[in-house]
């Protein structure tokens, strides 16, 4: 990674902003963390940049999700059954994730992330209130979401606890519910995505296979100062007008994370 002094302001400024929409929304760093990598490594070949940009988000994440389960387990927040429902599957839908993610052409793959991040404004735009079941589906057909939600987040460095937060809310899982299990799902996809990364490549003093060193501290240490003081100040700020202007911003980065894809 060539560092500038724009693209380690870019980077820096990346991580707070991962740390503030962590804090006062609870999303995941990855939707940030990667287009930003994107610009960032430009002037390397598509997939090269999206392999390095993957990586180092999966780094990102895992570091935040350690911390994380961790605060969520010591205030009783992580709800077993849940997990017992949704972790084996999500567990086999991110090793798939991780075995197919260096196949996949990078425009389909950032076409995808684009849908995903304009899904995800539209969620916070609108709010949670849609509801599609008052339960978890029964298996089989009950592990096809978290399946999915496990292949997508390992193959495209997007939080699964950003992911699965949504679809718990069309099953009438509450949100305090939902946000402790997603640290967990955020961990256990995003360790063996980080594995991966790491032999993915040699390892160099600024690299480590497919985890950028330098974008790994850039980004986590300004996340990490700001998410608690976030996590506080969410408390006293309206959190509707919070989501529309994070929910303007997701669709910012989808449509040039597309833009990127179509040939940009």
């Amino acid at each position: 990674m060539e560092l500038t002094l724009g693209s380690l302001v870019a980077l820096v400024l990346a991580g707070a902003a991962i740390g503030l929409a962590g804090g006062l929304l609870g999303i995941g760093g990855g939707v940030i963390a990667v287009p930003a990598l994107l610009e960032i490594l430009a002037h390397l070949p598509a997939q090269e940049r999206l392999s390095l940009g993957i990586g180092t988000a999966q780094a990102v994440i895992l570091l935040s999700a350690i911390t994380a389960v961790r605060a969520h387990a010591r205030g009783g927040g992580v709800d077993a059954g849940l997990l017992r429902a949704w972790l084996p599957a999500m567990i086999l839908g991110g090793l798939l994730g991780v075995a197919i993610a260096p196949f996949a052409p990078p425009s389909l793959s950032l076409l995808v992330f684009a849908a995903i991040a304009a899904a995800l404004g539209t969620t916070l735009l609108l709010g949670l209130g849609a509801q599609a079941s008052e339960a978890l589906p029964p298996a089989p057909w009950g592990w096809l979401p978290p399946g999915l939600i496990g292949l997508a987040s390992a193959a495209l460095g997007v939080g699964a606890g950003t992911l699965s937060g949504p679809v718990f809310g069309l099953f009438g899982v509450g949100l305090h519910r939902a946000v402790g299990a997603g640290a967990v799902f955020n961990l256990a996809i995003a360790a063996p995505a980080t594995l991966a990364a790491l032999a993915g490549g040699p390892w160099t003093f600024a690299m480590l296979g497919q985890v950028s060193l330098p974008g790994l501290v850039l980004l986590a240490a300004p996340a990490m100062l700001v998410a608690p003081a976030a996590a506080r100040l969410s408390r006293r700020l309206p959190q509707r007008q919070l989501a529309r202007g994070f929910a303007l911003c997701l669709y910012a980065i989808s449509a040039r994370v597309a833009w990127r894809a179509i040939g940009g």
